[in-house]
């Protein structure tokens, strides 16, 4: 392996600290599964519902079962909330929860 991809891993390393440091301070007192974690911040950064997570390649190792379940942990916390989408009903987005 070269010395530069070497380099590389380590500052991406350094920054998947960062974050995790990030989000465990923000998410800490929640207890949450790593799975809901990751579906909280990917609800957080895209217009996301169950079907388009268990489609993407980060999830793609985990079962939709496994999905539904972090889904409903986060929603027992309050952390996202079910949008119906306006033209087909049955679709329902998870957007993160607003402060009140």
């Amino acid at each position: 392996m070269r010395k530069q991809a070497l380099a590389n891993i380590a500052q991406v390393w350094r920054k998947k600290q960062i974050i995790k440091d990030e989000v465990d301070k923000v998410l800490g007192e929640f207890n949450l599964s790593n799975t809901a974690k990751d579906i909280f911040i990917y609800a957080a950064a895209n217009k996301v519902n169950i079907s388009a997570i268990t489609q993407h390649k980060f999830f793609i190792d985990k079962s939709f079962s496994t999905i539904k379940r972090a889904v409903l942990e986060l929603k027992h916390h309050n952390l996202v909330e079910t949008v119906t989408d306006t033209v087909d009903r049955r679709v329902q987005w998870l957007e993160p929860t607003q402060e009140k």
